[in-house]
């Protein structure tokens, strides 16, 4: 007994050891060496931290290798170690620092952890020793230059409007230099120069000015004659694109008046304008614009002449009407140097001496309010910045009776409602007299009948038909009356599409009058049976209750005709009262 006792002891014993242990061994955390930053990328110059930690463990040493070998300090590194840290510093960062980077940290119970890091030294792309306007003269290859340093060495291209790629006037060369061959004045201009490193995804770019050395060149839109007259001042104007900018100066029939004119600069043109007064007849004369620049010089001649008065229209004619003449002309052969502003147009009744007048900027005038039946005369002048010219021909026109109006100029369009046509009415010759009424005749192409509208002309220009027959053509008459009669008659047919769905018009769905007493039965159907259904099983009445009670009549008459039968058979002696039950009974309420 006591050695069984002595056993159960010695393994309680054991178990609480082997339970202590295992607790022991759960609450305990291993060491663990942590590195920040993860990134281990310093820029140019710049500074960074990088710290090895000890957590949770008791280090004796932290050391940092490079290359298998201990980090000495020197200008760009410098280490600061305490109990549980180590900070490895960069310092003014020079791709000399460039390598894996490992710290070692060694624990009090032989332990060894270790962690690495790779520090690289970057630089974004940056332009050095760039000049940010570059000159060349014209015809010469030209090279741009562009200097762009980084880390890793950047990527060179280069945009004008759009990327320049290699061809036979553009070369990029590999230290980024942009070659231009044959370079001119349209080669001028802002370009991008563009460095690039693209494992960062980096770019960076520099706008450079070319400017193109080349001699003056003038515009040659620029008018070569200009026309002018005593006491109009006139200016004279020429355009010169040139680099460097040139010096203007202008003269007179080869003398020099010097550098007098208004200059003006847009982009690369150089405008200037000399202003004549015009004072005396010696100022018509040719004038000189001269530009001289180190590349050379040009010039541009404008002769600056005595303008006249403009020249006599041609072909003059007239169409005469009731009240009314279309006149109509051809503009002068010759404008005299100067150009027609417009034209007097004058008229008069033969027995008169007094023309009538009217200022016109175009070869056509309708003249109005003539008398009918009456000769006019008529002509016509030009009119410049000098003057008026000499009249042309007279042109004589009689004027045309008083008489009806002309057949009706009449225009129709389809109104919103489908079936509604309107009539406009336009102006015509109306005989010396004015319209009064138009007359619409109308009807269906296949009807007999027609059906008539006056439209009197003073309240209206236009008239609506309503309520016309979907789908069908319609013939319409139309005359026009005024005092003297009526016109001829213009004729017209029109078509009117079919009606529409009802909501195509904008009108609600109409419902004929079957459907609505059809609707009022089945809601009363529907009622009533509702309320039958309500007595059946409420008060056990109605007409449900009524087809019941003869159903359930009807079977039992049939079920007791065979009982009957077979009682017959078996006992003839039962009365007929016993064989016949009684019919079931009907609620008074039925």
């Amino acid at each position: 007994m006591e050695r069984g006792r002595e056993r159960k002891t010695v393994f309680l014993r054991l178990t609480v050891c082997i339970i202590l242990q295992c607790l022991v061994n759960c609450v305990t955390v291993s060491a663990k060496l942590t590195l920040t930053p993860p990134n281990g990328k310093v820029a140019l110059g710049g500074s960074k931290t990088f710290i090895c930690k000890v957590d949770k463990g008791d280090p004796y040493s932290i050391l940092w290798y490079i290359n298998d070998n201990e980090v000495e300090e020197d200008d760009h590194i410098h280490i600061e170690t305490n109990e549980y840290q180590s900070q490895l510093k960069i310092i003014n960062a020079d791709p000399e620092v460039n390598g894996i980077y490992r710290c070692m940290a060694s624990l009090e119970n032989g332990e060894e952890l270790q962690k690495s890091i790779t520090i690289s030294v970057i630089q974004d792309p940056k332009f050095e020793n760039t000049l940010p306007v570059q000159e060349f003269e014209g015809g010469s290859d030209a090279a741009v230059l562009c200097h762009v340093v980084g880390i890793p060495n950047p990527i060179v291209s280069w945009e004008y409007h759009q990327e320049i790629v290699q061809s036979e006037r553009y070369s990029i060369l590999s230290d980024g230099t942009l070659v231009i061959k044959h370079i001119r004045a349209s080669d001028a201009g802002t370009y991008q120069c563009i460095g690039s490193i693209t494992e960062r995804s980096v770019r960076r770019s520099l706008p450079i000015t070319v400017k193109v050395k080349y001699v003056p060149t003038f515009e040659s839109s620029e008018p070569q004659v200009l026309y002018s007259w005593l006491g109009n001042p006139v200016n004279i104007s020429c355009t010169v694109r040139a680099y460097p900018e040139p010096n203007i100066t202008w003269s007179r029939n080869s003398l020099d008046l010097g550098d007098i004119g208004l200059i003006s600069k847009h982009s690369t043109d150089i405008r200037s304008v000399l202003q004549v007064p015009v004072r005396s007849a010696e100022e018509f004369s040719e004038y000189r614009c001269t530009a001289s620049n180190a590349q050379g010089s040009a010039s541009h001649t404008v002769q600056l002449r005595e303008g006249g008065f403009p020249g006599i229209p041609r072909q003059l004619r007239a169409e005469p009407h009731s009240t009314t003449v279309r006149v109509a002309f051809d503009p002068p052969r010759e404008d005299s140097g100067i150009p027609v502003l417009g034209y007097w147009l004058e008229w008069r009744p033969d027995s008169s001496w007094e023309w009538n007048r009217a200022r016109i900027d175009n070869e056509s005038y309708l003249v109005t309010g003539l008398q009918p039946y009456t000769p006019y005369q008529f002509r016509v002048s030009a009119i410049n910045g000098r003057g008026d010219g000499n009249y042309s021909d007279i042109v004589s026109a009689r004027t045309l009776s008083s008489r009806e109006p002309d057949r009706p100029n009449v225009s129709t369009s389809n109104e919103s409602t489908g079936n509604a046509i309107r009539i406009f009415f336009k102006d015509v010759e109306n005989g010396g007299s004015p319209v009064l009424r138009h007359f619409i005749r109308y009807k269906e192409d296949e009807a007999d009948e027609w059906c008539n509208v006056t439209v009197n002309n003073s309240s209206s220009d236009s008239y609506l038909l309503e309520n016309l027959n979907w789908g069908s053509v319609y013939e319409l008459e139309i005359e026009a009356e005024n005092s003297i009669g009526r016109s001829v008659t213009t004729y017209l047919n029109v078509s009117i599409p079919l009606r529409p769905p009802a909501a195509a018009v904008g009108q609600k769905p109409r419902v004929g009058t079957a459907a609505v007493v059809g609707i009022i039965l089945v809601i009363f159907v529907a009622l009533l049976l509702l309320v039958d259904i309500v007595c059946y099983r409420t008060r056990r009445c109605g007409i449900l209750m009524c087809l019941s009670a003869s159903l359930l009549e009807r079977g039992d008459i049939e079920r007791k005709g065979l009982d009957r039968e077979a009682d017959e058979s078996s006992d003839r002696t039962t009365s007929f009262t016993d064989r016949c039950a009684p019919l079931p009974t009907v609620s008074k309420h039925c």
